[in-house]
């Protein structure tokens, strides 16, 4: 008898996560795991183009986020298609909630160092952004699967309010592609909870999250770490 492809799983119960099914798991690989060493290749080219102790301060800090973001995620969906223990998959799993607010809150950060401000807005949203972030580190190694919708209303708070910010910047250039990196990520939150209604929904997910994480950095390093 042929075997039929099992496209999605039934949603997750209230406190634990989704299992995806293999497919679903082959595609997750297969969204983000290409994009680890292209995120490395963007970390070294921001690098080179540095020209000052900031510069390469911020290069290494945002460079890194972004790589990161893409090798532990990608960590996460190998493990829990290639093994089955559930400790390492619970563990990468924490791990890959956890650099999503520090990739956040590194994507602000040369924004908000290179650009001028009026008054001190600009070190001040520095330091809430950031504090935004450990703040979120904490809930999340907390009350992860617990408060789903608040997780997910925690994401966007961290990575929407900072925004405000642009409005205060003296110079502009590049924020279009700031406005549709962001609107990019949020336009994806809605299959990041999808999982189980939608197939493929998180490798949908992870598609929107490449694109939005391109277009920042094509703005960082086309307007702000330029050489």
């Amino acid at each position: 008898m042929k075997r039929s492809v099992k496209w999605k799983n039934a949603p997750a119960l209230p406190g634990s996560s989704y299992l995806p099914t293999t497919l679903e798991q082959v595609a997750n690989c297969a969204t983000h795991i290409p994009w680890v060493p292209v995120s490395v290749f963007g970390l070294v080219r921001l690098y080179s183009k540095a020209d000052n102790r900031i510069e390469i301060f911020l290069a290494i800090i945002y460079g890194a986020a972004i790589v990161f973001l893409f090798l532990t995620s990608s960590a996460f969906h190998a493990c829990s298609l290639f093994f089955h223990d559930g400790r390492l998959r619970s563990t990468l799993h924490l791990c890959d909630r956890v650099v999503i607010y520090l990739f956040i809150a590194a994507s602000y950060t040369p924004w908000l160092v290179l650009r001028d401000f009026h008054a001190s807005w600009g070190l001040f949203t520095l330091w809430m952004v950031w504090i935004s972030a450990v703040f979120g580190i904490i809930f999340q190694c907390l009350f992860r699967e617990r408060c789903k919708w608040l997780e997910c209303l925690l994401y966007l708070a961290v990575g929407i309010c900072p925004a405000f910010a642009v409005l205060l910047m003296h110079e502009w250039a590049g924020v279009t592609l700031l406005f549709w990196g962001g609107f990019t990520y949020v336009l994806g939150v809605v299959f990041f909870k999808m999982d189980g209604r939608i197939p493929m929904a998180h490798a949908i997910w992870h598609c929107f999250v490449s694109f939005g994480a391109y277009l920042h950095f094509c703005a960082v390093d086309n307007f702000l770490i330029v050489n």
